[in-house]
């Protein structure tokens, strides 16, 4: 089996992890949330205009740092998106775990 295959059989494991399913579960209901999916999106936005600032060495503004805040403050109210984050945080654990595991032969070259 080559490289290329163990990875996508990987890819397909992860998709059947307890972690994975109730993740994909409790996205589905703020699907159906008409608040819980602006709100989401709102964050998804904001996080990715973030990002594009911080790659390009900008940092966020004073007006943006409440922003985030406010939002955050927001998602931490509605019960279902905490849920779906802390969801999120527990399957993206085992994400970095495996990516340190396929990173150790590099790791280990240069050690």
């Amino acid at each position: 089996m080559n490289v290329y295959d163990t990875a996508n059989q990987l890819e397909r494991k992860l998709r059947f992890l307890p972690e994975y399913i109730t993740l994909k579960e409790v996205f589905t209901k703020i699907k159906k949330d008409c608040k819980a999916f602006e709100l989401f999106e709102e964050f998804k936005n904001m996080q990715k205009n973030l990002e594009q600032k911080v790659t390009k060495g900008e940092v966020p503004n004073s007006e943006e740092q409440i922003k985030i805040e406010k939002i955050a403050k927001k998602i931490n109210k509605n019960e279902i998106l905490s849920a779906m984050f802390q969801k999120e945080r527990a399957f993206g654990m085992i994400v970095e775990d495996v990516i340190k595991l396929v990173q150790a032969p590099m790791r280990d070259l240069y050690q």
